[in-house]
C-alpha cells in the first residue's frame, strides 16, 4: 500500500504525499538518505501533496517525448482514495500552494469534490510555471484508525476526473495534460502502519508515539 507504479510509455515525473512536514517522500525507493514514514495518525491535520514535473523518482531528468524542450506547469489535479486497517479519513478544505485561482473539479465546490473513500481536487491558471518540483498545496484531514492514502487514476466522483497536471509538453494524448497511467509512471502515498495491539509493547510503543 501507498504507492502506484503503471506501465505505460512513461515521461517517469512524480508525486507524493507528506505527512510528516518534510518535503520528502518515504515511499520512494530511490531516496538515499533515511526519511522518516509518512504515516497517518490520530493526530494529523493536514497532508502536503507535491508534484515533481521535470525529475524521475531516481532524481534523473525527465525527457518529453513529443519533443516540447521541458515540463513547465499551469494546472494540477489529483485523485486520492483511502483504505488500511478499518481506518478511515474525513477530507476537509484545500489550500492552494502555487497562487491558482481557478477550480477545475466538474462537481463540489469547483476545487474539491468529495465521496465515500474518495477526493479529487483541481486548479489552474492560464500561465506556466517553471520545471521543477512543487508544494501545490495541502488537504485538511480528519483521521480515524490505521488508514492509507493512495493516488488513483479514476473515481466514480466524475468520469473526466484524472490524476494530472497541465504542461508545455504535449503528452500522449496531443493535449498537453500529463496523465498518471499513461504519460508517468510513479505517485507514492503515505505507509500504513500495522496496528498496535493491547499488549505491553503495544502499549510502550503508543506511550512514546
Amino acid at each position: 500500500m501507498g504507492a502506484i507504479t503503471i506501465s505505460a510509455p512513461a515521461y517517469s515525473q512524480y508525486l507524493f504525499l507528506d505527512t510528516n512536514g518534510d518535503g520528502k517522500s518515504s515511499m520512494n525507493p530511490y531516496e538515499r538518505d533515511y526519511v522518516p514514514a509518512d504515516i497517518l495518525y490520530s493526530t494529523t491535520t493536514s497532508i502536503d501533496v507535491y508534484f515533481v514535473t521535470d525529475k524521475n523518482p531516481d532524481g534523473t531528468a525527465a525527457v518529453c517525448g513529443t519533443g516540447e524542450p521541458d515540463f513547465k506547469i499551469n494546472s494540477y489535479e489529483f485523485i486520492l482514495t483511502h483504505s488500511g486497517y478499518g481506518g478511515s479519513v474525513q477530507y476537509g478544505a484545500w489550500t492552494d500552494n502555487m497562487g491558482y485561482s481557478n477550480g477545475g473539479v466538474l462537481c463540489g465546490d469547483s476545487t474539491v469534490c468529495k465521496g465515500g473513500n474518495d477526493v479529487w481536487v483541481a486548479m489552474y491558471k492560464f500561465t506556466y510555471d517553471q520545471p521543477g518540483k512543487y508544494k501545490i498545496g495541502s488537504l485538511a484531514v480528519t483521521v480515524t484508525g490505521w488508514p492509507a492514502l493512495d493516488f488513483t487514476i479514476s473515481t466514480t466522483l466524475h468520469p473526466l476526473a484524472a490524476t494530472s497536471f497541465g504542461s508545455n509538453c504535449s503528452g500522449t494524448r496531443g493535449d498537453h495534460t500529463i496523465r498518471l497511467g499513461e504519460d508517468f509512471m510513479n505517485a507514492y502515498g503515505n505507509s500504513a502502519p500495522i496496528p498496535v495491539t493491547n499488549t505491553t509493547w503495544g502499549k510502550i510503543k503508543m506511550a512514546y508515539k
